[in-house]
């Protein structure tokens, strides 16, 4: 109840002042300046002062708090966003540092992969040539070796003609050797036989004489 009291004597306190200043005079016609009682314009205002309820001079600390707490909210927030900004920035630097030895560590990995990749298409190549050459050189050998058969082969065939045209011939001489043989063996048994008949005839022609 007393700071409803005061509250209404401070107002009827402002408003004396509000009318003192309505009815006040300039003190110049192009002036905003103006003559008042200094004494009641004084006395209503330190009454006032001095007046003010508690729940005005509360709000007043309130006000003050609420800004003070305004005012240190506001330097936290800024803190705050200085403090997620310098995190983030270490973050993205770290992020950066982290993906820079990545990427270094991958490009080592992928030229040590090209190396060993590069040493065994290598060895594979010289292994692929060094069988190449061996199976040229089997081949070669191989048609050496199947020259030398087909050499082979020919003079056993040209000797084998040879052979065979020698038996033919042989056998031709022989044969006719054979038949001229035969041929002079049947001439003397006819000579044998023809004399032998001759000399039938004649006995025969004795017997008939002695008969």
């Amino acid at each position: 109840m007393a700071d409803i009291k005061s509250s209404g004597e401070c107002l009827k306190a402002v408003g004396i002042l509000l009318d003192e200043l309505k009815n006040a005079k300039r003190s110049l016609i192009s002036s905003e300046g103006c003559i008042v009682n200094r004494n009641l314009m004084q006395a209503q205002l330190e009454y006032l002062q001095e007046n003010l309820p508690d729940t005005v001079k509360k709000a007043a600390t309130i006000v003050e708090k609420e800004e003070a707490i305004r005012t240190e909210t506001e330097q936290k927030k800024h803190e705050i966003l200085d403090n997620a900004t310098q995190q983030a920035q270490n973050m993205v630097n770290e992020a950066t540092q982290n993906a820079q030895q990545m990427m270094e560590q991958a490009s080592r990995e992928a030229n040590a992969l090209m190396d060993r990749a590069a040493k065994e298409a290598t060895a594979r190549m010289e292994a692929a040539s060094n069988e190449a050459k061996r199976m040229l050189e089997d081949a070669e050998n191989k048609a050496r070796q199947l020259v030398e058969e087909e050499n082979i082969v020919r003079r056993a065939r040209v000797e084998c003609d040879e052979l065979r045209e020698s038996a033919r011939q042989e056998a031709s001489e022989l044969h006719k050797n054979t038949l001229d043989y035969i041929d002079s063996l049947l001439a003397e048994t006819d000579r044998k036989l023809s004399e032998l008949i001759n000399n039938i005839r004649l006995e025969r022609n004795e017997i008939r004489n002695h008969r």
